[in-house]
């Protein structure tokens, strides 16, 4: 997946923090970790762009979800 523009400071903090949470060896914890981070966004966002970014985050895991089942 393609970043949506290029901002190289951005890019290396969540690749490195991809592959930390990828290369866990606690692979029950990865989800939680993933949600730990959408946490720490959800305190700089106001209520209903949050609630947006969670809608948006549904359907593109949702079409994820698609693309490897189907």
């Amino acid at each position: 997946m393609k970043p949506p523009y290029y901002d190289s400071d951005l890019i290396q903090t969540l690749q490195l923090s991809g592959e930390y949470i990828g290369r866990s060896n606690q692979p029950e914890q990865r989800a939680d970790w993933v949600l730990f981070l959408i946490d720490e966004i959800k305190s700089l966002l106001p209520e209903d762009e949050y609630v947006t970014l969670l809608n948006q985050l549904n359907s593109k895991v949702a079409a994820l979800n698609d693309e490897t089942s189907g």
